[in-house]
């Protein structure tokens, strides 16, 4: 689980339960049901545990002897603040407390859930998380004043899939540090396309206010496979925020 991974921002994925719901219309064609059906397992019925629970540790264990810090996607086939994980969610925190050479990236569609699941000791926030929302379309853009609403040292919005225009204009005042966009990757014939223009636009919203700017997936190829080069006219843009000057 997780020691490899497909995701451009990110070093290991971290599941600790899979399966979720489907809140908005981003969640649509998620790529989770593929996915977790390999498995034997009904995706969209809410989340079930999973049995490997030490993998992050033994990635902490070898960061700490590179001297390098690695990200992992936590839930990357649920969400973290899903209410029916609520019994297992301590239990992460505590491994979250105790890898500390890991930045574990936390997204979300359920920003409204986030403050009251929070541990007693998070204060202005764990040094080694980063909290995101999802908003791939303008109806989503109420999670932002959320997320900016929870102490978080790097708080993070990822527009994928982008299914629209969108102007963050609004919210990057300097408490987003970090957006993500990518188009969908769904099956041929279900896939509903990006514009690079949106792409372009958002890139500018960032340039304009500081914010770092990851671009993921430009489309998919024939075979089906998303193109992760990164490529903005020309120009990789896949950037990072710089944590350091955040801390």
């Amino acid at each position: 689980m997780g020691e490899k991974t497909g995701i451009g921002w990110t070093h290991h994925t971290f599941n600790p339960w899979m399966g979720c719901n489907k809140v908005s219309e981003e969640c649509e064609f998620c790529y989770i049901g593929q996915n977790i059906r390999r498995q034997g397992k009904e995706p969209f019925k809410g989340p079930f545990a999973t049995k490997d629970w030490n993998k992050p540790r033994n990635w902490n264990r070898k960061a700490e002897r590179d001297g390098v810090r690695r990200r992992v996607f936590t839930c990357s086939l649920s969400d973290f603040f899903h209410r029916r994980a609520d019994k297992l969610r301590p239990k992460v925190w505590e491994i979250i407390r105790e890898c500390r050479s890991l930045d574990w990236l936390i997204l979300t569609k359920r920003p409204e859930l986030i403050a009251d699941r929070l541990p007693p000791d998070w204060g202005g926030g764990y040094p080694n998380v980063w909290l995101g929302v999802t908003v791939g379309v303008t109806s989503s853009m109420s999670r932002v004043p959320l997320l900016k609403g929870i102490p978080a040292k790097v708080r993070f919005i990822s527009a994928e899939p982008l299914l629209e225009r969108l102007d963050f204009r609004p919210h990057l005042d300097g408490s987003v540090h970090w957006i993500i966009t990518g188009c969908e990757q769904a099956k041929k014939g279900k896939r509903r396309l990006m514009d690079m223009d949106w792409v372009r636009d958002i890139h500018q919203q960032c340039q304009e206010a500081g914010v770092a700017h990851f671009f993921k997936q430009r489309y998919i190829d024939n075979k089906g496979r998303p193109v992760k080069d990164g490529l903005l006219d020309g120009v990789v843009r896949q950037e990072f925020p710089d944590v350091e000057q955040l801390a």
